[in-house]
């Protein structure tokens, strides 16, 4: 199989697998989703600038770049909060394919500030969206009132798919400047002072007694869990030398992974991912997951998936 097939084909095994340590660790390691999140913003500043460096080297952005790097910084940081507390507090199964409604905000947004638009068949396929979107956050123990109006799964993932939509903004002018993988440098490199501006408000009370009651058993699964993403990336990078499109529709295969990982696993090894839904909450939420990738796929691509 060529590599701009097979490349984002394993980045989004990777990525659903990574997911998974993600929730493995915060039932059984390190249970505080605050804590967590600087424990793996601290090792992604560590591991992936230095990594990078190592294999790509290094471009040196302008002043204005810059700050678009810092910006994207601070929004994709405050996504990634939301994203290991949904992790912590919901099934994953709902969690891992509402990571993937991101474009509902890209679409507007990049209409707004860059004037791209691609015909009227966007909206529809953004409603598409988002019902399975809210076919994902289906529970026998919530109603269909409540699903429409009062899904607290719903609005935080929404949030935090509008943050990394934003993060994402500059992305194309700053890639044009230095490439992806100096980018993904600066990146992190700016994350420090995000961070530590992060920490003087969250990183207190519970949340440092857990970081540090948890470091030490926590860091070796968490520092797999960083592997795992880079070489994601990394993979993907690569596909991306070939085509943009291809890799970026392909590794929407993220979604159903987790989606599969996360019913398998619940039913063979449940202190690895508890769920105990029943196999009707599980074909809902399927259909919300075809919904979603399709949507995504055919907007990407012009061709629907079923």
């Amino acid at each position: 199989m060529h590599p701009v097939f097979l490349f984002p084909l394993i980045t989004g095994l990777l990525f659903a697998i990574g997911t998974v340590f993600d929730k493995y660790i915060l039932e059984n390691k390190m249970q505080d989703s605050t804590s967590f999140f600087f424990l793996q913003s601290f090792l992604a500043m560590a591991l992936y600038p230095a990594l990078c460096i190592l294999i790509f080297g290094l471009q040196f952005p302008s002043i204005f770049t810059l700050l678009l790097i810092m910006f994207a910084a601070i929004l994709a940081n405050v996504g990634f909060f939301f994203y290991f507390f949904l992790v912590k507090n919901y099934d994953l199964s709902s969690v891992g394919p509402l990571t993937q409604t991101k474009l509902l905000f890209v679409i507007p947004l990049a209409f707004i500030f860059l004037g791209e638009f691609y015909g009227l068949k966007e909206f529809g396929l953004m409603a598409l969206i988002f019902a399975g979107a809210v076919l994902t956050t289906y529970s026998k123990q919530i109603s269909l009132k409540a699903l429409l109006l009062n899904n607290r799964l719903l609005m935080l993932a929404l949030f935090m798919s509008l943050s990394w939509a934003l993060a994402d903004l500059p992305v194309k002018a700053i890639v044009t400047e230095i490439g992806s993988p100096s980018f993904m440098t600066w990146r992190y490199i700016l994350t420090l002072p995000v961070i530590a501006i992060f920490a003087i408000f969250l990183f207190k009370g519970t949340a440092r007694k857990a970081f540090v009651q948890n470091f030490h058993r926590t860091i070796p699964y968490a520092f797999i869990a960083s592997l795992i993403g880079f070489v994601g990336m990394m993979l993907l990078f690569s596909a991306y030398e070939f085509s943009y499109t291809i890799p970026s529709a392909l590794v929407l295969s993220q979604a159903a992974f987790v989606f599969a990982l996360a019913f398998i696993i619940s039913r063979i090894k449940s202190s690895i991912v508890a769920e105990k839904e029943a196999l009707k909450v599980y074909a809902v939420r399927l259909i919300g997951v075809l919904l979603i990738i399709s949507s995504i796929y055919f907007l990407i691509t012009g061709n629907m998936v079923f």
